[in-house]
Order: C-alpha cells, then structure tokens, then sequence
C-alpha cells in the first residue's frame, strides 16, 4: 500500500503514458507534496511562475484568463486523476497566463517545480512522459481553437457535453457558458432548444 493516498493512482496515470522504471517511480513518490484547496481557492496564479505539476486526487479545477476588464475566460477543466498546472512555465515562459482554481474543495499531490526541472537529468522516461504531456496539452489546444474558429456556439456545447460529460453536472452554468465564450442568457436558449 502507497504511504500517500492517491500515489497508486498517480503511478497508474504516468504508466499509461510512459513506463516508470520502479527506482525512477520511488524517487518521485519520495517528493510528492500533498495539498489542498477550498473552494475558489488558486493552485496557480496569473502573472507567478508556479512550475509544478499537481495530479488532482480529487475535486475539480478550472483553468481561466483575466481579462483586463475584470471578467474571466475559462479555458479548461479538469477533475480527479489528471495532471494540472503551468505547462508554459515548464517550458520558458516568464510567467503563467492564466489562473488554476479549485472549483471545489480539492486534493492534489504536486510535483514541485526542482523535482521537474530534475527530469533531464534523469532518466529517459521522464523526457519521454514529458514529450507526451507536452503533446497532449498541444492537441488539445488546437482543438479547442478549431472549435472556436469553426463550431456554433451550440456545436461547441455539443461537444462540452462529450469532452465532459462525467463532469458536466459539477460545473455551474455560467462557467460553462464563459468555456463556450457565450452569455449564460444565450447557453440558455441553446439548452432549450437542445432539450
């Protein structure tokens, strides 16, 4: 048995996008930090350089951007047993663009920023899960933009309801309605008309 709840699944989740040698998967067990996050509460902050991974045991986070008029954007959410943070961060950038927030009181174990700078010096697979979340995060950006650029704000609801539907029920309507870059008035209608 794991001696931090949630490391058993975290070892399942980077198994499945690369194998862990056992030694390289005990040095990193050795480093997760547990943590917790109440409602609202920020795991990354717009304009900081947090450049940690946190694995979500449990809860769900939305990813979204300030815009300078004070209203928010969301970009993304992600629920128990994913990985989330600042992925430019971890690639360059000076500073996170944008905010990760818990949705709901959230557990997380975070891998800290040196313990991710350290996996170019390590082994091998941690630079191949590292292309490989690097990948992911790619294509989901890209498909997030086709949408914008070419889907109905209804298609793009359509395919919410796909992408999330084991957690749809848990995300209040207007933040969907800021994820499909819609009023809450005009996510209304589509719903009526859907239903």
């Amino acid at each position: 048995m794991s001696s931090l709840r949630g490391t058993d699944a975290l070892r399942k989740l980077l198994n499945s996008i690369t194998p862990l040698p056992e030694n390289e998967w005990r040095w990193l067990e050795a480093t997760l930090r547990p943590c917790e996050f109440s409602k609202d509460e920020a795991l990354v902050r717009t304009g900081t350089h947090e450049g940690g991974i946190h694995f979500l045991r449990s809860g769900l986070v939305r990813y979204f951007y300030l815009k300078e008029d004070g209203n928010e954007w969301n970009h993304t959410f992600a629920a128990a047993e994913t990985l989330v943070g600042c992925f430019p961060c971890l690639v360059g950038a000076t500073s996170c663009p944008f905010t990760v927030a818990a949705l709901e009181s959230t557990r997380t174990l975070l891998i800290e920023d040196a313990v991710v700078s350290a996996f170019p010096n390590r082994h091998p697979c941690w630079m191949q899960l590292w292309t490989r979340l690097m990948e992911h995060v790619a294509l989901r950006k890209t498909a997030r933009e086709q949408s914008f650029l070419l889907d109905s704000a209804e298609q793009r609801y359509l395919r919410f309801l796909r992408d999330y539907a084991d957690i749809a029920h848990r995300i209040p309507q207007y933040h969907i309605a800021s994820w499909l870059g819609i009023t809450p008035v005009a996510l209304s209608r589509i719903r009526r008309r859907i239903n």
